[in-house]
């Protein structure tokens, strides 16, 4: 049996919506793969800019060892940011997923132009760069848009966040050319279904990609390179 851990780098979540995810996410792995899902116990209530990453980024790598300590075969940094995600590899042996670099291999062999779905206004220049620098050069993004509502907000109400999406992706497919969706945010997860049916274009959920993704590395037996991400001997202190 595979056991993925997911580790959302969002203080405070009670374990009624953690167990949600739990289930939400094991639509998108074999029935013998165990989701098992938490959240940091310190830091930043959601991830909404470069300063929340790096608070978050220290507790992140704690649940990452606990995780590997604790027997799981791979792990999932659940934000599109991947806050910690190349300190992570280099803190222990087994696979970790950022479903943000999964989402963009994913995007990789889905189309050629995409647009990004993001959260707030004030997202957008952060998440333009940060697309800009990942050495994904065969992709162009087209553009961001902005749902302009908070991580927190998404799933208060389905029907609004769902609303957006769609207009923005509309927009996105019809002004700027995109031939594919990207969800910029894990708050996301399940509402690109419904853009999909409309617009008849991939819409990639960075969420059910990064723990399908995960399952295959365990499956296969695959690691990252510990060329490219050299073992520290650094310990991280609970």
């Amino acid at each position: 049996m595979i056991r993925v851990k997911v580790v959302i780098p969002n203080a405070g979540m009670d374990r009624t919506t953690l167990d949600q995810r739990e289930i939400m996410l094991s639509s998108a792995v074999s029935r013998d793969t165990r989701i098992a899902v938490d959240c940091i116990k310190e830091g930043p209530r959601a991830i909404e800019s470069s300063v929340d990453e790096v608070l978050a980024a220290p507790e992140v790598l704690k649940e990452v060892i606990r995780a590997k300590e604790d027997g799981f075969d791979a792990v999932v940094i659940y934000c599109f940011s991947d806050p910690g995600l190349h300190a992570a590899r280099q803190l222990v042996d087994i696979p970790v997923i950022g479903p943000g670099e999964a989402a963009l291999a994913l995007a990789g062999m889905m189309g050629r132009k995409f647009s990004l779905i993001t959260t707030l206004q004030e997202n957008v220049s952060r998440v333009a760069m940060r697309i800009k620098e990942s050495g994904w050069e065969r992709l162009e993004l087209v553009s961001v848009r902005s749902l302009d509502m908070g991580v927190l907000d998404l799933r208060t109400s389905p029907d609004v966040t769902i609303g957006r999406l769609m207009e923005a992706s509309g927009k996105a497919i019809h002004e700027d050319g995109a031939d594919m969706i990207i969800l910029g945010c894990l708050g996301l997860a399940g509402y690109g279904v419904p853009v999909q049916a409309r617009y008849a274009v991939p819409v990639i959920d960075p969420a059910f990609t990064s723990v399908a993704m995960a399952e295959l590395f365990a499956k296969l037996s695959l690691r990252h390179s510990k060329i490219a991400f050299p073992l520290s001997n650094l310990s991280v202190d609970f």
